[in-house]
């Protein structure tokens, strides 16, 4: 089965990200994913600036909508589980007090900052001073996290779809998921 390439450098694209917990409040922030030549992704959320090299960045996508997926299940009752991967993510799934399902993903990697970026280097699998975590979870009331170094992002099943793409379409890939999401 051969994968189809979309691009392989010059992409960039933006959206608003309604940030979840705020919802009510219609609180939103800008969200820019794009990638130049080379071997890393940029991923701007609410004024901080991310890279991840292809694996990583291709990483974070399924997760995303591994994600994702367990918060469409809560609305329809049942919890759909992806095919096994390789990752450099842990990732599983429990059930809260409530009866509820989450997905949990998150891992250690070593990153270092550099003209305000933070770029993500590779997962850490011993203590190492300089290791910080990256996680993807859902959220309760059916939205996902981001935690990325020490920042947090909250946003709705249709952005984390976007994102999930937006990845997968910076590496020249095809969308992981068909949804059709407007542009804001």
């Amino acid at each position: 089965m051969s994968k189809a390439k979309i691009q392989t450098t010059g992409f960039f694209t933006e959206r608003e990200f309604t940030c979840w917990r705020e919802r009510d409040y219609e609180k939103f922030y800008p969200c820019k994913v794009s990638k130049q030549e080379g071997n890393y992704v940029s991923l701007s959320m609410g004024g901080m600036s991310y890279s991840f090299d292809d694996t990583l960045a291709e990483d974070i996508a399924r997760c995303i909508l591994d994600a994702d997926l367990v918060t469409v299940g809560k609305l329809y009752g049942y919890i759909p589980k992806p095919a096994m991967r390789d990752s450099d993510f842990d990732s599983w799934y429990k059930q809260n007090s409530s009866g509820t399902w989450n997905y949990f993903g998150e891992g250690m990697f070593s990153c270092h900052r550099s003209g305000g970026v933070i770029t993500f280097i590779e997962r850490v699998t011993d203590e190492d001073d300089t290791a910080e975590i990256m996680g993807i979870y859902t959220i309760d009331d059916v939205g996902i996290t981001l935690v990325l170094e020490s920042s947090s992002y909250s946003f709705s099943k249709l952005d984390a779809v976007w994102l999930s793409n937006a990845l997968m379409g910076a590496l020249g890939e095809e969308p992981l998921d068909f949804v059709k999401i407007s542009t804001m």
